[in-house]
């Protein structure tokens, strides 16, 4: 079996195998696995060349990828981060390509749409008209409003400009904002390409009306947005993190939170999750939570297949595909 679908979970591998069937029809014979399959029975895999998976592919040491799938050639990863289990593959030459640019699509958009959406003080005007007192209620709902930038000369802060940072700032360019980008790794080239400016990471706190992370997952990131510097945001400053929870000190955000009512946070992603009930980020009034939703859902991920099939059809022709990943990109992945 020259390509296989492998998957953790039989169920997730089937519906790979359907949506790759329904995108191309070379795909008809492919069958799904599991691990344990391969385990049982390793004289089926010997000649597998290539494996199409998604989310938690299963995990292969690199005794058990020279025993099991001695002729794999490359790892095409319907989904984002490839960090948990590349390392092995690469140790043993087999090209890994994930969907991470395909992924940061839906991020990308989500995050605009509550970029420009905050500006207009959205979050706590809607959630505040609902209660009683109608008249008091739409004032003070207004009043939300009236307290935020707008979307004309509003300044935006984006905290690292890689593949979603990036693409945010591209679908910004519409509006008449001012764009701020704190990256150590952007070059002088890649800055004035993207139109931006390129910042300290204090100065961007202090000066922008909505702040977006996109950090990627490392040790050196984890705590890094704490009270110092959240303690630097404009009163009615918004907050949005679609990168990871780990890196934002939440006990220092809540605070800044309780301090500052016309400020506003907005979080698809925390550090435990599902948030614990005891917690407080459940219970401040100008923090909003979203279940971990920017990234590719329902027909979205189709695209990330879509990126998988043109990455193997790439391959096989010997051409070079924008999806590899390479060992320093696992480093900075999240």
């Amino acid at each position: 079996m020259k390509i296989i679908i492998l998957t953790t979970i039989a169920e997730d591998g089937s519906k790979l195998k359907n949506s790759l069937q329904s995108m191309n029809l070379d795909f008809i014979s492919v069958k799904n696995f599991i691990k344990k399959d391969i385990v049982a029975t390793p004289s089926l895999f010997k000649d597998t060349s290539f494996i199409f998976s998604t989310w938690y592919m299963p995990t292969f040491t690199e005794n058990e990828l020279k025993k099991y799938l001695p002729s794999l050639k490359a790892v095409f990863y319907a989904a984002g981060t490839t960090k948990y289990f590349a390392v092995p593959f690469f140790k043993q030459g087999v090209k890994i390509f994930s969907a991470a640019l395909a992924n940061a699509i839906p991020v990308a958009e989500f995050v605009t749409a509550q970029i420009l959406l905050a500006n207009k003080g959205y979050f706590q005007a809607q959630k505040t008209y609902k209660k009683p007192f109608w008249r008091y209620s739409f004032k003070k709902a207004r009043g939300y409003s009236y307290q935020k930038k707008g979307n004309y000369n509003a300044k935006i802060g984006i905290i690292g400009c890689g593949a979603i940072g990036s693409r945010v700032v591209r679908l910004l360019k519409p509006y008449h904002l001012d764009v701020l980008v704190y990256d150590p790794y952007l070059s002088d080239d890649r800055i004035k390409e993207l139109g931006v400016k390129k910042t300290y990471l204090a100065d961007l706190f202090a000066k922008s009306d909505v702040i977006t992370n996109h950090l990627p997952n490392i040790n050196e990131t984890k705590g890094i947005i704490n009270a110092k510097l959240l303690s630097l945001m404009k009163e009615n400053v918004t907050f949005i993190n679609t990168g990871r929870g780990a890196q934002v000190v939440e006990k220092d955000l809540v605070k800044i939170m309780q301090k500052n009512p016309y400020a506003c946070a907005l979080l698809d992603v925390t550090h435990k999750e599902p948030v614990r009930p005891w917690s407080k980020l459940l219970r401040t009034k100008n923090i909003f939570l979203t279940p971990h939703i920017a990234g590719s859902l329902s027909d979205e991920n189709n695209r990330m297949i879509a990126y998988m099939l043109h990455a193997y059809t790439n391959t096989i022709a010997g051409k070079v595909d924008l999806c590899e990943v390479s060992i320093k990109e696992i480093q900075k992945q999240t």
